[in-house]
């Protein structure tokens, strides 16, 4: 018997073999798309230790050819690439001086790859004008594509258009995955615009001032309008609106916490509260009131309700925009 034979095994899978460990590193290279140079190199030589044993050698060649080609997506470091050109829908954030997170939903940035790497980056927005970025720098790092630049905007104030200096700084994960800002220094004292991809946040979509007038119907009475009302919504900053309704003729109505969300192409909220009433000149009770709005994104067509079921029988108040309907007299 040749020297070295007693250390020859003929089972199926021979025990210098770490079968699990090589089809374990197998499956890591398989699902993250990575491919270390040692784990490589265990699997390529763990298919030529047991020669005896093709169903496992075939295996072994298929992942470790698998791996190779994989490998081709990654660059030098490991890390995938982002490809950052494509076109972004979601919404922008403005703050300056004299407002903070001024909202406008359905917004979309363009970035195309320019040939030497760089991005040229196209923002055209119905309230803030078009933003222009020729030769923004990319870089990577992990899953994250950053980039940054200078360019341009023009935008109108006072009924006029201006051009104005402006930068640009992007983090890019993937298409419906990024965050981009972009800043003007020189107008209303510094303007930020802050664009996140995905559907504008309902609370922060709904903030804002409600103007109109009022239609109250009760068991006593209908359609007694009233102009010159308004309804003041008020972001909480976890997904929720504060409501309050200040009327000379029906009190105020105040609710904290009203949950707001999107349904359909519509903004809503729900809630409810108590408010003071005095009726026929006695002193103020507290009734408890549910209130339910919705809007459309530009805030031009919405209906706020009140509903105060304690009062003549069943008191119904909403706010509608514009003047109220003129009524005869």
């Amino acid at each position: 018997m040749p020297e070295g034979a007693d250390n020859v095994r003929t089972e199926k899978h021979p025990v210098n073999v770490d079968t699990r460990g090589v089809l374990r590193k197998s499956r890591k290279i398989l699902k993250t798309g990575y491919c270390p140079t040692s784990d490589l190199r265990v699997i390529l030589q763990s298919k030529t230790k047991n020669t005896n044993d093709m169903k496992i050698k075939s295996i072994f060649m298929m992942l470790s050819v698998a791996a190779l080609m994989m490998g081709c997506d990654k660059d030098e470091n490991g890390s995938k690439t982002v490809d950052f050109a494509g076109s972004y829908n979601g919404y922008t954030l403005a703050s300056c001086d004299y407002f903070q997170n001024r909202i406008s939903p359905d917004e979309t940035v363009v970035i195309t790859k320019n040939t030497d790497g760089s991005a040229s980056v196209s923002f055209t927005s119905a309230m803030w004008g078009t933003f222009t970025i020729t030769d923004a720098q990319a870089s990577i790092s992990g899953n994250v594509c950053s980039l940054s630049g200078s360019g341009q905007t023009q935008m109108g104030m006072g009924g006029s258009t201006s051009t104005y200096k402006c930068t640009f700084t992007a983090e890019i994960k993937s298409q419906t995955d990024a965050r981009m800002e972009f800043k003007i220094p020189a107008v209303m004292g510094g303007m930020t615009l802050t664009f996140q991809t995905g559907d504008a946040p309902a609370d922060l979509l709904l903030a804002g001032t409600y103007e109109g007038y009022t239609d109250a119907d009760c068991a006593m009475f209908h359609d007694r309008y009233t102009d010159g009302e308004s309804v003041k919504l008020t972001a909480n900053g976890d997904g929720s609106v504060k409501v309050v309704f200040e009327s000379d003729l029906w009190g105020t109505f105040t609710v904290e916490s009203a949950t707001a969300t999107k349904e359909g192409e519509e903004y809503v909220f729900t809630g409810s509260g108590s408010v003071a009433m005095g009726m026929g000149g006695g002193p103020a009770t507290d009734y408890d009131f549910t209130v339910s709005g919705s809007t459309n994104a530009a805030k031009d067509d919405y209906s706020i309700v009140f509903k105060v079921p304690a009062v003549m029988g069943g008191l119904t108040i909403t706010l509608l925009p514009g003047t109220a309907p003129a009524t005869e007299e």
